[in-house]
């Protein structure tokens, strides 16, 4: 059975493509069916009020939709619904009935458009995943450093492995990671830059050195230049084992487990 609809399989009638960022569904043998959760999360947004619209765009696109943030950090999106039976702000859970399918703004004909987007909520093929879970393994987590001396991002790292992210004996003046909150401290100005969250920024300032981290909902550690691995930390807060580093030491790596 389908992790999106209640009675029936997936019929895929437009697939994933780079114009077509999303899977369009219909129970099998072109039936409709009631939508439903792919897995539990919050409603972080709904549309409604909306009708057949072709030609539309932006969110008017969608007609009536239903977006739902999971609990990993992803997102999915059911849209061109007939009827919603749910608002934003509600907890859902796996499986639970978010509304019908329709045919409200750009639509030609029934169906279901659904989307997955990751942490960053940039859309992914949601295809692999209409029956199995969200990517939510922590291996699946991945995170990079810029290296100030070479000047540019050095490869993504899995969170948990062996692994670190970083250049011994060069300094690093930025950090992305998937999914967690954190920020970093600029050895050249002296003071904390502000929180980041997921993807859509980078902790640093690029060129200037790092000295320390924080990171929430991790356990990391880092390394100094000219020097050794500090020990790990696990919690984020103001004393001396609440962030990663030493003030006035230029930190070159860094490891997520």
């Amino acid at each position: 059975m389908s992790r999106i609809l209640l009675d029936g399989e997936n019929q895929i009638t437009n697939p994933y493509t780079n114009s077509h960022p999303a899977v369009d569904v219909v129970k099998k043998w072109y039936q409709q069916d009631t939508v439903i959760a792919h897995s539990a999360g919050e409603v972080v947004m709904v549309q409604t009020g909306q009708r057949h619209n072709p030609g539309s765009t932006g969110n008017a696109s969608y007609g009536n939709f239903v977006k739902i943030r999971h609990d990993d950090g992803y997102y999915t999106l059911y849209a061109h619904l007939k009827e919603v039976y749910v608002k934003k702000g509600d907890r859902v859970n796996k499986a639970a009935r978010l509304g019908y399918m329709g045919d409200t703004g750009n639509a030609y004909g029934v169906h279901l458009h659904f989307e997955i987007r990751n942490q960053s909520d940039v859309r992914i093929d949601p295809e692999p995943y209409l029956d199995r879970d969200l990517p939510s393994n922590v291996s699946e987590k991945r995170y990079q450093v810029y290296d100030n001396v070479k000047k540019y991002w050095l490869p993504n790292v899995l969170v948990g492995s062996s692994d670190y992210a970083g250049n011994f004996g060069n300094a690093i003046g930025g950090v992305y990671a998937d999914t967690y909150r954190m920020r970093v401290h600029d050895m050249n100005k002296g003071y904390w830059l502000p929180w980041v969250e997921n993807r859509r920024d980078y902790a640093g300032n690029l060129g200037n050195s790092i000295d320390g981290v924080q990171i929430e909902g991790a356990t990391y550690r880092v390394h100094l230049r000219g020097g050794s691995w500090l020990s790990w930390v696990n919690k984020v807060d103001n004393t001396n084992n609440g962030y990663a580093g030493i003030y006035g030491k230029a930190i070159d790596a860094i490891q997520i487990k």
